[in-house]
């Protein structure tokens, strides 16, 4: 058997860099219930980057580093602040 290799979906990197200031931005509760339902809604709106190597991760990276990129990201967080806020789990 040979040596493990870490695969990462590097969206969960980049939801997670952004997801606060969203939040905040939005007045919404910040509670680690609201936060993972957040994270959650957004990486089931995104395709799944994964990888397992440097030159895999470097190269997503860019791609994401693009406005585009970046626009996907922020837009996918921001529509599960909407629908987390109008739909808490929390009392």
């Amino acid at each position: 058997m040979g040596e493990k290799i870490a695969i990462r979906n590097l969206n969960e990197d980049f939801v997670e860099l952004y997801v606060d200031e969203c939040m905040e931005k939005r007045g919404m509760c910040t509670c680690e219930i609201c936060k993972a339902d957040v994270r959650a809604f957004a990486l089931n709106q995104l395709p799944p980057h994964y990888v397992s190597t440097e030159v895999g991760d470097a190269m997503v990276r860019h791609v994401a580093q693009t406005t585009q990129g970046q626009a996907d990201i922020l837009a996918a967080i921001m529509e599960g602040v909407k629908v987390v806020e109008d739909n808490p789990r929390h009392k």
